[in-house]
C-alpha cells in the first residue's frame, strides 16, 4: 500500500526526536533538519522517482509501493543523491550503501519510529486511499476553497 509522510510545521518544537529515533533505527539519520522543520524522503511513485530512474545498476527497488536501496547492488556512484528532488539519499558508511527512507518498512514496524517518538504529533502517515476519502470529504474541500479564496486574495 502506497504510503506518504505528511509533516505540519506550525506544531514542530525542532526538538529533534525524529531524527535521533530515525538514526538509532537504522543507524544512519534517513531524516534531516533543516533550520525549522524535518525533511523527509516524498515517497515518489515508483515508476516516477527520478532517484530510482537515474540509479545504473537498478539498486533502487520497489517494494509494494515502497523504494528501497538495495545495499548489495549499490556502488555508492551517488547519482541518486543528486537525482533526488529534496536531498534525501544519505550514505551509510558502516553497509556502505545510499540509503533512504521507508517508512521503516525495512525495519518490519507497525508505526515509523519518527512518528512514534514525536511528542508534538507533527508527522502523519496517509495511505493513497486516505487521501482520496479526504479529497472526497464535502467540508474539507469547502475549507480549501475558502483558502484559496483568501491565498488569491492576498496576492491580488
Amino acid at each position: 500500500m502506497k504510503t506518504l509522510m505528511v509533516v505540519d510545521p506550525r506544531m514542530c518544537t525542532e526538538c529533534k526526536d525524529c531524527i535521533t529515533a530515525c538514526k538509532d533505527e537504522h543507524g544512519v539519520s534517513r531524516v534531516k533538519k533543516t533550520s525549522t522543520v524535518p525533511i523527509f524522503c516524498m515517497q515518489c511513485h515508483p515508476d516516477k522517482a527520478p532517484c530510482a530512474r537515474i540509479c545504473p545498476t537498478n539498486a533502487i527497488l520497489d517494494d509494494d509501493g515502497t523504494l528501497f536501496v538495495d545495499s548489495e547492488s549499490c556502488i555508492l556512484c551517488r547519482l541518486c543523491m543528486i537525482a533526488c528532488p529534496v536531498g534525501m539519499i544519505v550514505i551509510d558508511k558502516k553497509k556502505i550503501s545510499a540509503q533512504k527512507c521507508t517508512l521503516c518498512m525495512d525495519a518490519e514496524r507497525i508505526i515509523p519510529a519518527c512518528v512514534e517518538v514525536c511528542k508534538d504529533n507533527v508527522l502523519k502517515i496517509f495511505s493513497i486511499e486516505d487521501l482520496e476519502d479526504l479529497k472526497k470529504d464535502t467540508t474539507f474541500a469547502d475549507v480549501l476553497e475558502q483558502a484559496m479564496k483568501v491565498y488569491q486574495n492576498k496576492i491580488e
